[in-house]
C-alpha cells in the first residue's frame, strides 16, 4: 500500500487513489458544458430603478461580464495558480498547458485545439497521468477551474444529504456531492471523506451503535 499523492489516504494503485482518479476524471466530463453555461451568462443582468449612477461617465456600461469574457475569450492569458486565484482564469489556457505536457511524453497530440477537445485527449491519458509525479498539481488546477466556473456559471454541485453522522466532528453534515468520486464527504472536515467501502462501513457501524441497547 503507498499514500495517494492528492489526498492522503492509503492506496494499493501508484501516485493516486482510485477516489480521486474519477474525481479527476469527473471533473474533465464536465468542464465543456460547464463552458457552455458560463457563456450563457455572459450577458450582464439589467436592473432598473435601483438607485442612481454614480459615475460622471457618459459612456454606456458594456453588456457583456468582463469576468466571463476573460475567462472564455481567446485573449486570455492569466495563469492559473491556485485557491487565492484572484482574476479571469482562461479555460483553454489552463487545459493547452496540460495537454500540451501529455503530447510531449505520450507523443498524441489533441483532435482540436478547443474545450472540448484538449479535455477529451486528458480522458483519454488520464489513468496515464494519474500516475505521473506531476498529478497533484494536475488535480489541483482542473479543481480549480471547476470552481470559478460554477461560481460565475452560478451553477453549485449537486449534494444529496446522508443519513449518518461525520466521525470527525460528529455532526450531522454527511453528504454526496455529484461529480466528487467520494461516497461520502463531510461539508465541514476536509479530511472526511470516504470510499463506498469506508461509506457502507460507517452505515453498519452507526446502525449497529443505534440498534445495540446502552449499558447503564
Amino acid at each position: 500500500m503507498t499514500e495517494c499523492c492528492i489526498c492522503g489516504k492509503e492506496t494499493d494503485l501508484p501516485r493516486s487513489c482510485r477516489q480521486c482518479r474519477n474525481r479527476i476524471r469527473g471533473a474533465l466530463l464536465g468542464l465543456p458544458e460547464l463552458v457552455v453555461q458560463c457563456w450563457m451568462a455572459r450577458h450582464r443582468v439589467q436592473r432598473g430603478g435601483e438607485g442612481e449612477r454614480v459615475s460622471a461617465s457618459k459612456e454606456a456600461p458594456l453588456p457583456l461580464r468582463l469576468d466571463v469574457l476573460n475567462l472564455l475569450g481567446p485573449s486570455a492569458d492569466a495563469v492559473l495558480t491556485g485557491e487565492d486565484q484572484e482574476g479571469p482564469v482562461p479555460v483553454v489556457g489552463v487545459l493547452s498547458a496540460w495537454a500540451d505536457l501529455v503530447t510531449e511524453q505520450t507523443r498524441q497530440r489533441p483532435v482540436s485545439g478547443t474545450v472540448s477537445g484538449l479535455t477529451q485527449h486528458l480522458l483519454d491519458h488520464v489513468e496515464w497521468a494519474c500516475r505521473q509525479e506531476w498529478i497533484r498539481d494536475f488535480a489541483g488546477e482542473v479543481e480549480g477551474l471547476m470552481k470559478t466556473l460554477r461560481r460565475v456559471s452560478g451553477i453549485e454541485p449537486v449534494r444529496i444529504p446522508l443519513p449518518v453522522i461525520c466521525p470527525t466532528c460528529d455532526l450531522r453534515t454527511m453528504v454526496r456531492e455529484e461529480g466528487s468520486g467520494w461516497a461520502a464527504e463531510c461539508r465541514y472536515c476536509p479530511a472526511a471523506k470516504l470510499s463506498a467501502r469506508e461509506y457502507s462501513q460507517l452505515v453498519a457501524a452507526q446502525a449497529q451503535a443505534v440498534s445495540t441497547p446502552q449499558e447503564a
